[in-house]
């Protein structure tokens, strides 16, 4: 270099590319978790849907379980279901301050899964066989999807109309 040439000096310089490192490690980090919250939220919608069918399976009655924008209730014999199949679950997020089997994606007790909501709001029900009906007149279901919406983007949950089997 030259004594009249303006630069930068090797200090400016990493520095620079410290602080360009700093914002996108932010960047970076602040997505995945909402990734991972998103997964976390779309397995615990799949495995409650499941156990909604296990439950009429071995009642050999009908159970359901129904969708709202902000969370979900599981019912058995479509009554909510109380005390024994909530208490039995060590997620506080599953049951409400009365025992009940009801998640709340706006309530304190899902802050893991708070920012989440659910499309379209609706009851779907499984008979003793475990094949998915209307909650009302028991008619059987075509195949049915709930979408589990976030930050990160969304996860399509489908229930399969013949079998009621949970993928996505």
């Amino acid at each position: 270099m030259h004594p009249g040439d303006a630069g930068f000096t090797l200090i400016e310089a990493i520095m620079v590319v410290v602080l360009l490192a700093i914002l996108a490690a932010a960047v970076l980090i602040k997505n995945p978790i909402e990734k991972i919250r998103l997964n976390g939220a779309a397995e615990k919608v799949k495995t409650d849907i499941r156990y909604a069918r296990k439950l009429a399976v071995s009642s050999q009655q009908r159970a359901g379980i129904e969708f709202r924008t902000d969370g979900y209730s599981v019912y058995g014999v479509m009554n909510s279901i109380t005390n024994t199949a909530a208490t039995a679950s060590s997620d506080a997020c599953s049951k409400d301050a009365s025992g009940n089997f009801v998640v709340d994606f706006t309530a304190a007790r899902c802050a893991e899964l708070s920012g989440i909501t659910l499309s379209p709001s609706m009851k779907v029900a499984f008979d003793s066989l475990g094949i998915p009906v209307d909650a009302s007149t028991g008619a059987p279901l075509s195949t049915q999807t709930v979408t589990v919406n976030g930050s990160a983007g969304s996860k399509t949950i489908t229930i399969e109309g013949q079998t009621g089997t949970v993928t996505d």
